[in-house]
């Protein structure tokens, strides 16, 4: 293989490389296949023959599925070589949208869950989000919510943050601040929440200066339009960023002898929840995965919908 490389013949040296792998597979001698394609992609690699190298770290997935370890033993014995290919190949390489997809797949079957390895999540998140292409930038959120390092929640807060920012309108970014956090707390990640709203208010309070008055108010920060204007979406965003802010907080702390005071929250902000499609459905099913109440009685099994949402095209394609 090396000397196939070193003549330049890539293609040829991928396709000896899955020959000799099929092989090994077929005598169920998977550490052997699993070793002989995971250096060979390194190599491939450092070669800059990122396509090649791809090719072989989708079929190293593979042959790691056959070879049936999962979970904590998985994570154990393999995990590095998953991470280490991943980190080879340049942020930018026009590969990483879809091995994200196919990774996050193969880490959902490992660990038989719905979020796989957290610490996959937060490596593919942050390639996709330093890719300096839009698309795959947008893709990165998918992946950064399932990350278990608070540190992710700065570039999901200045994902949603610049998302507000290209939208031109100024008075919208309740909304990207309810799109930011209600995810974390699907996930059961309400201090991710927290540090992400904190993130986009401090940036929020020197883009709209002069049109909202903010307040601190222990942790949190109370916005108000300035008495000079006169906008009722204005007002309603303002609402809105107070109402995730006491979500935030009454999710952190809940119990079930609590959930009055989500009943009582949610009630005090139902009409301005309902200017926001589909924020009413999403609120009521958070209030059944903390405190097992139901504000709303149209019924939907909201984490299951939301990581369709999120993940969607990490699944589906």
């Amino acid at each position: 293989m090396q000397l196939r490389i070193e003549d330049g013949s890539y293609y040829e040296a991928q396709q000896t490389i899955r020959a000799i792998t099929n092989r090994y597979v077929y005598a169920k001698n998977y550490d052997a296949a699993t070793e002989l394609l995971y250096q060979s992609s390194m190599i491939l690699t450092e070669y800059k023959k990122y396509d090649e190298a791809s090719d072989l770290y989708l079929y190293l997935l593979e042959v790691f599925a056959m070879e049936g370890k999962q979970g904590q033993e998985f994570e154990r014995d393999n995990l590095i070589k998953v991470e280490d290919f991943l980190n080879a190949l340049p942020d930018s390489d026009s590969n990483i949208s879809n091995l994200a997809n196919e990774t996050f797949k193969f880490s959902c079957k490992q660990c038989m869950n719905e979020v796989g390895f957290p610490k996959l999540n937060k490596l593919l998140g942050e390639k996709l989000y330093y890719s300096g292409v839009g698309k795959t930038i947008d893709q990165s959120q998918k992946f950064l919510v399932f990350s278990d390092d608070l540190s992710d929640a700065k570039l999901l807060a200045a994902l949603y943050y610049d998302a507000y920012k290209k939208s031109g309108n100024a008075n919208s970014f309740g909304e990207y601040f309810a799109q930011m956090a209600t995810p974390y707390l699907a996930v059961r990640h309400a201090s991710f929440a927290k540090e992400g709203l904190g993130i986009m208010i401090k940036r929020l309070t020197t883009d709209v200066t002069g049109k909202v008055r903010f307040t601190s108010v222990n942790e949190w920060t109370i916005l108000e339009p300035q008495e000079k204007e006169n906008s009722e979406e204005l007002d309603n965003n303002c609402k809105l960023v107070n109402f995730i802010q006491l979500l935030v907080e009454t999710c952190e702390h809940s119990t079930s002898e609590n959930s009055e005071n989500f009943k009582g929250l949610f009630t005090r902000y139902r009409p301005i929840l309902s200017q926001f499609e589909g924020l009413v459905d999403t609120i009521n099913a958070i209030g059944q995965l903390y405190f097992n109440v139901t504000v709303e009685q149209k019924q939907n099994d909201f984490l299951r919908s939301m990581m369709g949402n999120l993940l969607g095209g990490a699944t589906g394609n």
